[in-house]
């Protein structure tokens, strides 16, 4: 036979064949079994890249997604944060006013099962929304964290809403904290000492641990966090005790609040009320992620950081919310007669120990209520600085905002979120 007729190209007629030879394999793919090429075509794409080269928006600019992301993942912010940071970072980044003070209004507006179910579903999601946060930062421990991550894997206009959504909650917060702190003092002041002076003092020591970098925040977070649990723990078993009748006045309490004035207050619009707090009780767990980018060996640290989040939902919300509910009744009208919602005198903690009659207790306790408030207004510069270079860093903030230093500060950041602070001296006044 002649080799001329031997060699057919693709998409020429074969002398020995009625039909002409498919182009680029299709004759291959139709001799498979149909159930293969089912399965088969739900698989990744060998061509596709997980993160594509560019997104067009809606005005035609183009926007550099492989910058962005090269830019994130070669951020020159400094590794310092250790395995403890990160673990306590977990434990505590959350523990504030949401927590101590906030949940007063909550049993207040619900009554105390309102509280248990509103936590308890709150903190289902969050469990799994940080996980989830987890693999993503163990897989790419990058600078923004979750909006970096929006940016490089939805789209560029998703990461820059939720990253100075994100920002901005951080720098209002900021003042708020302080507030809450000079509120906190006129515990024991009166308002004999003017409100001013406190928050002069407080942004000062909060602006301070911030200018020592990740490092200073990391070691005071640290020491705030361990402040924080032990004084949970220690009114857990606290509360426990006072519930079976083993405090100064006697008394077995058992579940007597839930009876009378009893367990729902407003029925479901309560329920409904409290899931608010709730939501706001949690925030700051998403901290743990966004530390990554700064902690030295966050694929050993942080899936050991994560799985703290457990132990916090149960041990310090669940239980010592439910020992609240124990020991306070929610038409107590100290819970709603607090000046805002950071007043340390509306604490359902503060009001436990007061109906125990237990003297010097409550000003402990109010002094933990304080180091949470500094701990919440100290994550809050850490927060909002390092989203904002990040954006600056994607091109999606101003670029001065990106500027980090030799010590691996984003020093101006630092001082946008440090002059937002000085806002509470109108709040204060």
């Amino acid at each position: 036979m002649d080799d001329s007729h031997s060699v057919i190209g693709k998409g020429e007629y074969s002398p020995d064949s009625s039909a002409v030879l498919p182009e680029y394999g299709e004759q291959e793919e139709h001799r498979r079994p149909w159930s293969t090429r089912v399965v088969e075509s739900f698989k990744r794409d060998p061509n596709a890249h997980a993160t594509p080269k560019s997104a067009v928006g809606a005005d035609g600019r183009v926007f550099d997604l492989e910058g962005a992301a090269a830019a994130t993942a070669n951020s020159p912010l400094q590794r310092s944060l250790k395995g403890r940071h990160l673990q306590m970072i977990a434990i505590g980044g959350s523990i504030g006013t949401g927590l101590f003070v906030g949940s007063g209004s909550a049993l207040a507006n619900g009554g105390p099962a309102s509280v248990v179910i509103a936590f308890i579903l709150i903190g289902i999601m969050l469990y799994c929304t940080v996980h989830a946060l987890g693999e993503m930062a163990v897989l790419f421990p990058v600078a923004g964290s979750f909006s970096a991550y929006s940016t490089r894997f939805l789209d560029p206009a998703w990461g820059f809403a939720m990253g100075w959504n994100y920002a901005m909650q951080w720098l209002v917060v900021l003042p708020l904290e302080i507030v809450a702190a000079t509120l906190t003092i006129e515990y024991w002041t009166k308002g004999s000492i003017n409100n001013d002076a406190w928050v002069a003092i407080f942004l000062f020591i909060i602006i301070l641990i911030n200018l020592f970098g990740v490092k200073g925040y990391g070691e005071a977070e640290f020491v705030f966090a361990i402040v924080k649990v032990v004084a949970i723990v220690g009114f857990i078993l606290l509360g426990i005790i006072l519930d079976c009748g083993g405090g100064p006045g006697g008394g077995y309490l058992g579940g007597a609040y839930w009876r009378d004035p009893g367990a729902f207050n407003n029925g479901f619009k309560g329920l409904c009320s409290v899931f608010v707090t709730a939501a706001f009780a949690f925030s700051g767990t998403e901290l743990v992620g966004l530390a990554a980018a700064e902690t030295a060996n966050p694929r050993k640290s942080l899936p050991t950081a994560i799985k703290q989040v457990f132990w916090r939902i149960t041990l310090f919300y669940i239980v010592a919310l439910t020992l609240v509910g124990l020991l306070v009744r929610y038409d107590d009208p100290r819970l709603i007669n607090g000046t805002s919602s950071a007043d340390a005198k509306s604490s359902p903690f503060v009001i436990a120990i007061t109906n125990a009659s237990i003297s010097g207790l409550p000003s402990v306790f109010n002094v933990v209520i304080m180091i949470a408030v500094l701990s919440v207004g100290n994550s809050s510069i850490y927060g909002s600085s390092r989203t904002l270079a990040a954006l600056a860093e994607q091109h999606q903030a101003p670029k001065i905002l990106g500027y980090i230093d030799r010590k691996g500060r984003p020093i101006v950041a630092i001082g946008v979120a440090s002059t937002v602070g000085f806002l509470a001296f109108f709040a204060g006044s």
